[in-house]
C-alpha cells in the first residue's frame, strides 16, 4: 500500500503542490527525515515516529528543544 500511495503522492499531490509557488515539493508522502528536517528549520527539536499500526499513514510527534 506505500507503494502506490508514493506514486498517487507524485503523480498528483507532488505536482499540484509544485504548480503553487513557493513550495517545497514534498507531496503527501513525506519520509521521517524529510519532516525532522523542515520540523528542526522550524525549531523543533526533532521527529519522533509513534508506533501506530497503519496501512495508509505514517504518524509523527514533532518534540520541543
Amino acid at each position: 500500500m506505500t507503494r502506490l500511495m508514493y506514486g498517487y503522492s507524485l503523480m498528483c499531490c507532488l505536482s499540484d503542490g509544485m504548480a503553487h509557488q513557493p513550495s517545497a515539493g514534498t507531496g503527501t508522502v513525506m519520509r521521517a527525515d524529510t519532516l525532522r528536517g523542515y520540523a528542526v528549520r522550524a525549531g523543533f527539536a526533532g521527529v519522533e515516529v509513534l508506533d501506530i499500526a497503519d496501512d495508509f499513514f505514517g504518524f509523527y510527534r514533532l518534540t520541543r528543544p
